[in-house]
């Protein structure tokens, strides 16, 4: 993990991807990539793609590679997400036991580099969650991913929506607070002091995008992070329960950001309990796709702690001549 790759490895990569699971919906969508490129852009400071590598060999590297795991690790957080891993859990050999194994030396890595979460995300049910679960994740969230294929043609600019500003970010914390469960928020670090201090600022910094925000007088209404790909868009939005009535407005706007840029397919992702979007979504043309799950695992950081020498001693004892003193004194 903390090496280059070498040719041995680009082979195994290339060879073992063809029969793996994407777990980066949202990058493989935005930015359609091999993991062979993201394998070799991984050291590239401004990839969008770039993924560190870990590769499972037979003991001694004695024959083939038998699969490999891909992760990113997010900017200012203590996190990382798995993103690829091969082989899929219905081919030939002990797959099962390749991810486990896959799996944790991920988290142990993630752990050496100070990080405290890793997250996976899986589409549909084919085994793969029951896995994740036995590898220590907890599944925390479902969302459903909807696609509208072409944007309508009434659409125009509209003024609306504003970019998010560095004062939006208390009332962006407070909106996440007030729609977000609990358990959520814990395995989303967000109740931590680390994930206060990495996401106070901007805390959907997690992804690349742009954030816009909808006011109703002097309260956030609403909030949309717009992320743009070179073969697609993707849209998350944030809706507070008083404000169900400007959903309609929200993604109608938010489509609207999009009116002069490429015609490219549009993607929003909604979770579980999120309601109020499903309907207006559907009314403005998108289209259910699936529902992947949301998983995360939580790891023990290495702390460093400064080594104490010990030194032997030896106990002191009064002089000869004064314990003789003592002694006399006493008859």
């Amino acid at each position: 993990m903390n090496r280059w790759l070498n040719l041995q490895d680009l082979a195994s990569v290339e060879q073992l991807q063809r029969n793996g699971v994407e777990m980066d919906v949202e990058r493989s969508l935005l930015w359609p990539h091999t993991p062979l490129e993201a394998a070799l852009l991984a050291h590239w400071p401004f990839s969008a793609v770039g993924a560190e590598t870990i590769i499972l060999y037979p003991p001694l590297r004695r024959g083939r590679a038998l699969g490999f795991l891909q992760m990113r690790f997010r900017k200012r957080c203590p996190e990382a997400d798995v993103s690829f891993i091969a082989p899929t859990l219905d081919a030939k050999g002990d797959a099962v036991s390749i991810w486990y194994r896959l799996l944790s030396e991920a988290a142990r890595g993630v752990g050496d580099r100070g990080g405290q979460r890793v997250y996976a995300q899986l589409l549909g049910r084919d085994g793969g969650e029951d896995v994740l679960r036995q590898s220590g994740f907890t599944t925390y969230a479902h969302e459903d991913i909807y696609r509208l294929n072409e944007k309508p043609d009434n659409l125009g600019k509209n003024h609306m929506l504003r970019h998010q500003r560095a004062h939006d970010a208390w009332n962006l914390l407070r909106l996440y607070g007030q729609i977000t469960p609990r358990p959520v928020q814990i395995a989303e670090g967000m109740l931590s002091s680390e994930g206060l201090a990495g996401k106070m600022g901007d805390w959907w910094d997690q992804a690349r995008g742009s954030g816009y925000v909808l006011y109703a007088g002097h309260d956030l209404a609403a909030a949309v992070r717009i992320q743009r790909g070179r073969k697609a868009y993707w849209l998350r939005f944030w809706l507070h329960p008083d404000h169900h009535d400007s959903a309609d407005v929200l993604i109608r706007c938010a489509v609207s950001l999009l009116w002069a840029a490429p015609r490219r397919p549009i993607y929003c992702s909604v979770r579980e309990y999120e309601s109020g979007l499903r309907a207006p979504l559907e009314d403005m043309g998108f289209r259910y796709l699936q529902t992947r799950s949301l998983l995360v695992k939580h790891t023990t950081a290495r702390l460093k702690e400064p080594a104490l020498n010990l030194v032997p001693a030896l106990e002191k004892r009064p002089p000869a001549a004064s314990v003789a003193h003592h002694t006399e004194q006493k008859v």
